[in-house]
């Protein structure tokens, strides 16, 4: 393998980076992976010579969350960062990916040092994400909160970069300065999701549809539009569950008993939900990609998502709704239109779309559409 070839990823987390390091390592493209996460061991294929976990930063924001020790969000990237680009100083030039956030100090150094510095991002540019939930905030009195050197920073970043890898044309459409614009690359995520086969309702089973909503984020995900749809649905026995961070200061208006707000739960439960549900409903004002979309088709689930969620690329008339943002009126009929989408057209197009779209396909792409340009 020569230098050209070799990938490097680098995470302040895992997020899907582990799938992608799995795969180069089974292409043998891979030359290592920098991660913080709590698990000790690498993904599949990966060799525990190629994989570098800050385990100890991983500990230290779960503990943050419960006492007031440790490193902020913010912090750790900065520290993994720095641990990062001392790392990559000494190594020969090939490519490295890595996350929006991860990688400031790392490219200011290697820049112009004969690496390719590919820096993905998942959601749309940093500026317009900002803007799009301040104005959200604003609108339904929730503030939304932003650490403004860590934005400039992680801008900063995006001019760094030699390639920026965004999932959707949602997302890539974001970026409106010519410099950025020439440096985008769409690449749609992957999933190894399983085609399930729709479960048949029992005999005697409990009237009324249940629609489930999956996602954190509360303003992002628009949560607020999906319960203000919910309620003009004129049916006592329909269920509303969102699985999901709902602040405590909207919680009381929502006053509607078929409306359950879920905290986590585990995997278990999870599917639970999503096999006895009726209608996926996908709300976002702000959704990069939408893991949770091919999930819920995987489960053979009839979508209702917005125009800003990304997998909607992937997506046809056949397995899914697509509604304006902000629209309550338009979710509540496309949450009746998409009750009635399930049949053999709809499941021949969401196993398509599954078997089309699955991680090593992303890697691939990675490789001939991104790496190369």
């Amino acid at each position: 393998m020569n230098d050209v070839q070799r990938i490097d990823i680098a995470v302040a987390g895992k997020f899907h980076a582990y799938h992608l390091a799995s795969e180069f390592a089974a292409l043998s493209r891979l030359g290592d992976l920098y991660s913080v996460h709590r698990k000790l061991d690498p993904p599949d294929h990966v060799s525990k010579k190629a994989f570098h976990n800050r385990f100890d930063l991983a500990v230290w924001a779960a503990l943050s969350r419960y006492i007031p020790v440790g490193y902020t969000d913010e912090r750790r990237f900065e520290v993994f960062d720095d641990w990062l680009a001392k790392r990559l100083a000494k190594k020969t030039p090939g490519i490295l990916h890595s996350w929006n956030g991860s990688s400031y100090s790392t490219f200011k150094k290697l820049k112009g040092s004969g690496w390719r510095l590919c820096v993905e991002r998942s959601c749309p540019h940093n500026q317009f994400q900002y803007d799009l939930l301040l104005e959200e905030g604003k609108a339904l009195g929730i503030p939304h909160e932003q650490d403004m050197r860590a934005l400039a920073r992680n801008i900063e970043e995006l001019h760094l970069a030699d390639v920026i890898v965004a999932p959707s044309t949602f997302s890539a459409s974001s970026y409106t300065e010519p410099e950025l614009i020439r440096k985008v690359r769409v690449n749609p995520l992957g999933g190894n999701v399983k085609y399930l086969e729709r479960p048949t309702k029992a005999p005697g089973a409990k009237a009324g549809f249940k629609v489930l909503m999956v996602g954190n984020s509360f303003l992002r995900k628009g949560i607020h539009y999906l319960v203000e749809a919910f309620k003009l649905i004129d049916d006592p026995n329909a269920e509303l569950w969102i699985r999901g961070d709902v602040p405590d200061a909207y919680r009381k208006r929502i006053q509607d008993p078929r409306i359950t707000v879920i905290p986590p739960v585990l995997p278990n439960r999870l599917k639970e939900l999503y096999q006895t549900a009726d209608v996926f409903v996908q709300p976002s004002i702000d959704e990069g990609f939408g893991m949770t979309v091919f999930e819920a088709l995987g489960y053979g689930l009839p979508l209702v998502i917005t125009e800003n969620v990304g997998a909607r690329d992937l997506l046809s008339r056949d397995v899914a709704v697509t509604v304006p943002i902000r629209d309550p009126n338009a979710i509540a009929a496309a949450i009746e239109a998409a009750r009635h989408l399930p049949g053999p057209e709809f499941d021949a197009a969401r196993k398509s779309i599954i078997e089309k779209n699955t991680w090593s396909a992303c890697a691939q792409r990675m490789i001939d559409g991104v790496y190369a340009n």
